[in-house]
């Protein structure tokens, strides 16, 4: 078992992207599901067990932002469980790593202060170390200051959670740490096969939920092979900062992988745009309340600490003012799995409505500012490609991709996007395509316009 998992951790990221980027549901079948999960709207959800999870919290002792979105944490997640017409328990907190931005003492100090402040003697905390926490103390101040295991496995009403922390660098775990997650795995599912099994590390695992290509765990092919035999893993994880309502912040083949999103900065995937933080990337603050029923079935709903509401769908699908709830019916069935992969063979690329139009503003000599409306999507427009060309010579084209920012709530109506590197006294087309966040193209919006000698 020892060597297996060394040679499974070598093994290069093109086989980690077969086994996780591989999905063995049909368009058929995940036209089925999306039908299905679009029509359960579990209405008849009652709930038994609730916990809330947050990561890359980055409390600091000279900033005392995300400390302050920390205390609002538990204020909306306790304002909403006292609520409850028929279950009025915050059972846990899980923290997924980056809790203190350095891991200082001062910084432990003040994590502590607020879990005795506003921490009920209900809620069980649970915590992993990140990368963040290496940068002073490490694991010796992890424990030293909250007096936690680093590799925790809890029961709490029967629902089994279980934790690695980096270890011995920040963002790897050793070989008997990950025998150690086999075989707790083994005696969860043991204890109950068909209830969900919630784990957690910092890092993603690669290839899975968005921003996992860029950020993740080194781990993670040995991880994604042990997780894979536990259909009823939900494994929550962090260190990228994305942007918990982007769709493809949940991923679903063998287990469920969630990107719990951050209270901190948004970071994204490289895969448009020439910049990972955008601008107000700061305006984050998000996490998720997790509710289980006596079904086992599981809705996972992400909240805006911003907003002080739970999230909603973008405002750029058919129904904005509709709550973002991701439904498990049955984690221990991947057949019943409604956020795999195959979602993107039966997305609709992204359209502009039939009346909508580009402006050029503010034309100077080498540059123009652009202004559109946003453009539809079934699930999320994730950003726009902006090509511009002289008339006189087509294909030489600036292109410029931007960000739709879906990410903020409420998300702008209207884009503007200046772009440099024209030359004076020349005409110009330009064209703006909308991107999903699959990455599918839509029809363009077009105009013209000269720029001034």
């Amino acid at each position: 078992m020892f060597k297996r998992i060394i040679a499974a951790a070598c093994l290069p990221l093109a086989l980690i992207m077969l086994v996780t980027g591989f999905s063995p549901v049909s368009k058929e079948k995940q036209e089925k599901l999306n039908k299905e999960t679009e029509e359960n709207t579990q209405k008849d959800f009652v709930p038994v067990f609730r916990f809330a999870v947050a990561t890359d919290v980055h409390i600091n002792a000279e900033d005392n932002t995300t400390t302050e979105r920390f205390k609002k944490l538990f204020e909306s997640a306790y304002r909403y469980s006292d609520s409850h017409p028929s279950y009025n328990s915050l059972d846990a907190l899980v923290l997924t790593g980056d809790n203190c931005d350095n891991g200082a003492d001062a910084e432990y100090e003040i994590l502590k202060s607020v879990l005795a402040e506003y921490k009920r003697d209900e809620t069980e905390f649970i915590a992993v170390l990140g990368n963040h926490e290496f940068h002073e103390t490490g694991r010796e101040g992890f424990v030293r200051n909250l007096n936690m295991d680093l590799e925790p496995h809890v029961v709490i009403k029967g629902y089994h959670f279980i934790g690695l922390s980096p270890n011995p660098s920040d963002t790897w775990q050793t070989p008997s740490q990950l025998i150690w997650m086999s075989r707790e795995l083994k005696k969860a599912e043991k204890d109950d096969p068909e209830k969900p099994i919630f784990t957690m590390q910092h890092g993603h695992i690669w290839n899975t939920v968005y921003v996992s290509k860029s950020w993740s765990t080194q781990a993670s092919l040995p991880l994604h092979l042990i997780y894979s035999k536990y259909p009823q893993v939900i494994n929550f994880s962090g260190h990228s900062h994305g942007p918990v309502n982007n769709p493809k912040s949940i991923w679903q083949n063998s287990y469920t992988q969630v990107g719990a999103g951050t209270l901190n900065f948004f970071e994204m995937e490289r895969d448009i745009g020439d910049n990972t933080i955008p601008e107000g990337s700061r305006n984050a603050a998000q996490y998720l309340i997790v509710e289980v029923d006596a079904e086992n079935r599981v809705r996972i709903m992400p909240y805006n600490i911003l907003t002080d509401d739970f999230m909603k769908t973008a405002a750029t699908t058919d129904d904005p003012e509709k709550q973002l709830i991701w439904q498990i019916e049955n984690s221990s069935d991947p057949s019943t799995y409604a956020y795999t992969s195959a979602r993107k063979k039966v997305a609709t690329a992204p359209w502009f409505g039939e009346n909508d139009e580009a402006a050029a503003e503010e034309i100077g000599a080498d540059k123009v500012t652009l202004t559109f409306p946003q453009a539809n999507s079934d699930e999320c427009v994730y950003g726009y490609r902006i090509n511009i060309a002289a008339k006189d010579s087509p294909r030489k084209k600036i292109t410029k991709e931007v960000y739709s920012e879906y990410y903020f709530e409420p998300m702008p109506e209207t884009l503007s996007v200046t772009v440099e590197g024209l030359k004076a006294g020349k005409e110009y087309t330009a064209e703006i395509i909308p991107l999903d966040v699959w990455l599918q193209t839509g029809e363009p919006l077009l105009v013209s316009f000269t720029t001034p000698d």
